[in-house]
């Protein structure tokens, strides 16, 4: 049995989720950012610019970039959203990316909680997810109040790079562990300073190449993420779990708590996992490749493969 994204004849598409223009802090013009990730091969971006009152770093509007949209290459309406109430943070503010908001998507007002924000950009239709966790010192307590988004980002190429602060597989984990259902994104959270786009995305399986159907696929879960390895395929048959990609010297099952299986060697592409002594609720992929690139599946939990099969 072939698992989610990989069971239904789907094309992928390689988009990132989380980057920016000078609608709001970027260094670049919108059509820029859409020329930059179109020549690497990219099929959509999201330009989310930061939206916010206060426009010494925001928009205080959503850019409506559907003009830069092409035959071969999508954009999708997106923002990172803040409100006041963080903790860790030096202005105090809160960051959500929101895929696919209604370009008439008002900032947040001062009273505004973050569990708050989450909830009217998931009820006005967006794909959201949990921003940089580890860049701003996101706590528990502040995680498990917003688990209600769709996802965490697991990698962000900007935070990475620039503070080694790029990983939220620690929150991400602790909320599964919670028995939240998330998915995880890869993101740039791209400014275009040096080197900061290309470095994180996800490839999401979808019927057509639309805003529509590629918010649709990103709420159900469709898609992988990564710095580097094409994931092939992911299938279970009985207790076995089999992972197919492309070369790599690392593959990983993660489970509840501590518990992990792997497999390692050179140009590995191929591995099975006995899943059977598994006492887990849910387990997840990592595929590590020689050059140091990441992918991850989405988390799977045993209770929907059973209701499914």
């Amino acid at each position: 049995m072939l698992l989610p994204p990989f069971d239904q004849a789907q094309q992928f598409f390689r988009g990132n989720l989380h980057g920016h223009s000078n609608h709001s802090d970027g260094m670049t013009s919108p059509a820029a950012v859409v020329e930059a990730y179109a020549s690497l091969g990219y099929d959509f971006t999201c330009l989310s610019d930061h939206l916010w009152k206060k426009t010494w770093f925001s928009a205080d509007t959503v850019l409506d970039a559907s003009d830069l949209m092409r035959e071969d290459f999508i954009t999708i309406n997106s923002a990172e959203i803040h409100c006041l109430g963080k903790e860790y943070d030096q202005d105090g503010l809160w960051h959500i990316v929101a895929n696919g908001l209604p370009l008439d998507f008002p900032p947040a007002d001062d009273k505004e909680t973050g569990p708050e924000m989450v909830q009217r950009a998931i009820d006005a239709g967006a794909y959201v997810t949990i921003a940089h966790p580890e860049w701003y010192s996101m706590t528990t307590d502040e995680a498990r109040s917003v688990a209600h988004a769709h996802g965490v980002e697991v990698y962000n190429h900007s935070c990475a790079i620039s503070s080694n602060r790029g990983s939220g597989i620690a929150v991400a984990d602790t909320l599964l562990n919670d028995g939240h259902r998330l998915s995880f994104t890869a993101t740039d959270d791209s400014h275009f300073q040096p080197l900061d786009h290309g470095g994180g995305w996800v490839m999401v399986a979808a019927d057509d190449l639309t805003p529509e159907a590629i918010v649709a696929s990103l709420k159900d879960g469709r898609h992988y993420s990564s710095t580097g390895p094409v994931i092939n395929y992911i299938a279970l048959e009985d207790d076995t779990l089999i992972v197919d990609s492309s070369a790599a010297e690392t593959m990983i099952v993660s489970a509840q708590g501590h518990l992990a299986l792997n497999k390692t060697g050179p140009n590995l592409t191929y591995a099975e996992f006995d899943l059977s002594g598994l006492k887990s609720s849910y387990f997840r992929v990592t595929i590590i490749d020689r050059a140091g690139g990441i992918a991850w599946s989405n988390p799977y939990f045993f209770d929907d493969l059973r209701h499914d099969n």
